[in-house]
């Protein structure tokens, strides 16, 4: 009698120990297991790339490096919420020491704003991430980009390697280095950081709550 309690002991606390497995697995596959929960005046304050469409309902912010490929595509992901009913869409720059051209690349989009095509040039170099990653003297390609978006050569070329659009791009990167990011992207939508893919259906659900 007393082994077959010991069993059925044993495939009780077998079957708790994994469905805590499989709820904990859940809880990292929709991003909310440890989430980080920023006020979102912090996130926001100072942000110089907002995209927004009529009363915000939802904010989406995105700490996000040119260069990286998974920034890409989180981008990709993301990008139609810009032209959402409700939604406010803030890029911040947190170009990685890993990527040679991240902190090159995240002042051209800079300048890009300051010519009135910032979120132009942030989907250009997504869109061609692949061809200029590889290139010898990205400020040939990065000036090309520029051309091609309507913008005057010769100020992009002078503001590119400027103070001040260097100030601009180091703001953001000590907003995130002061909340501890990881890496990139990372995202929050009202404050809570949510994995690139659950961003649209965590926005989605945000804006058809009553």
């Amino acid at each position: 009698m007393t082994n077959d309690w010991k069993l059925v002991f044993k495939v009780i606390l077998g079957s708790i120990v994994l469905v805590m497995i499989v709820i904990y697995g859940l809880s990292k596959m929709t991003g909310s297991g440890n989430s980080l929960v920023v006020d979102q005046n912090i996130l926001i304050n100072g942000a110089q790339l907002i995209k927004e469409n009529g009363n915000t309902k939802v904010t989406v912010v995105n700490f996000s490096d040119m260069e990286c490929p998974a920034c890409k595509r989180a981008h990709e992901l993301i990008t139609s919420l810009g032209n959402a009913s409700g939604v406010k869409m803030v890029f911040r720059h947190f170009p990685l020491s890993i990527h040679k051209y991240a902190p090159i690349t995240a002042r051209a989009v800079g300048i890009a704003r300051m010519m009135g095509k910032g979120w132009e040039m942030i989907d250009l170099l997504f869109a061609k991430q692949e061809e200029w990653s590889g290139v010898f003297k990205i400020e040939d390609k990065l000036v090309e980009y520029a051309k091609s978006l309507g913008l005057d050569e010769k100020i992009f070329l002078e503001k590119l390697n400027s103070t001040e659009v260097a100030t601009n791009v180091q703001q953001d990167v000590s907003l995130g280095d002061s909340l501890k990011l990881s890496g990139t992207p990372t995202i929050f939508v009202n404050g809570e950081q949510v994995a690139a893919d659950f961003v649209v259906a965590k926005v989605n659900g945000l804006l058809n709550t009553k």
